[in-house]
């Protein structure tokens, strides 16, 4: 059974154009029970590398909460949300619940900056490595003190935007990754493979979908868009295969952005997306 639950995240990123699209997903997909858990502003410190911290350390707390309680009534969790910090709180449930987590990260950007790499100062850029126990303490220790996550136990799909640091840090800690370009050289059949072979040995594993990792010319309602991604053929060809051949335990999809939809493109992409996660259960 599917625990559906999400929050209207966009302290990460800025853009208010997210503080609605959870309540219009919701509207447009009427069938999709969605609690819905809003932002809690908080006073702030006015940190120029880590933007609206306390805001999103509570926030977080607030979704790690709600997806804890959901596993340990034997709920499958499914998140929806706005920007990709909010993950911080979703995957550390999961991370604290299950030991030797696994998370495919599916996305065009890698989100492994810290609070001393960010030239932006959003959070949104941050969830990998604060699951992993980098950079800022209060964001690596959300939930519980431990990391929520092992490097060896990451793979990414589909990036298509890594800063420098973050490719250091994915050399570094050799996180497996896949970028767009080389899952076209490749074949996708090939690099699904070599996932499911690398993360074979785990018994439960976490898929963050950032909507972002589409290509943006049929799916334009997201907040940070990059040229090229995957067409929505590949993008279920890659979900079907992973939800087949592995223990998926819990789920987001993140960065949905309806101001800048056209023709509820997006929207419709985001719910059958949903819909094939659901029919999973």
């Amino acid at each position: 059974m599917f625990y559906i639950y999400g929050c209207p995240m966009h302290l990460g990123v800025g853009d208010k154009g997210l503080i609605h699209s959870l309540d219009y997903l919701k509207n447009y997909c009427r069938d999709l029970n969605c609690t819905i858990f809003p932002e809690i502003i908080m006073p702030e410190d006015n940190l120029k590398n880590l933007k609206n911290l306390n805001s999103i350390l509570a926030t977080c707390s607030q979704i790690a909460g709600a997806g804890y309680e959901a596993l340990t009534h034997g709920e499958t969790p499914l998140f929806i949300a706005g920007d990709h910090s909010s993950v911080i709180g979703s995957i550390s449930a999961s991370g604290t619940y299950y030991n030797d987590l696994g998370l495919i990260w599916i996305d065009a950007h890698p989100d492994i900056n810290t609070d001393t790499t960010t030239v932006t100062g959003n959070i949104h850029g941050m969830p990998v490595a604060s699951l992993l126990g980098m950079g800022e303490k209060r964001l690596a220790q959300i939930f519980s003190r431990n990391p929520k996550v092992k490097a060896s136990n990451i793979v990414m799909l589909g990036l298509r935007d890594i800063d420098p640091p973050e490719a250091e840090f994915l050399k570094e800690l050799h996180i497996k990754y896949y970028t767009y370009d080389t899952m076209m050289k490749l074949g996708i059949e090939h690099c699904l493979n070599d996932t499911v072979r690398h993360l074979s040995g785990l018994k439960h594993i976490h898929i963050s979908f950032d909507v972002d990792v589409m290509d943006p010319e049929f799916f334009p309602g997201v907040s940070v868009p990059v040229p090229e991604g995957f067409k929505e053929k590949e993008a279920f060809q890659i979900m079907n295969e992973l939800m087949e051949r592995l223990p998926i335990v819990s789920y987001d999809i993140v960065e949905f952005n309806s101001e800048y939809d056209v023709n509820n493109s997006t929207a419709e992409f985001v719910k059958k997306l949903a819909h094939k996660i659901l029919s999973n259960g």
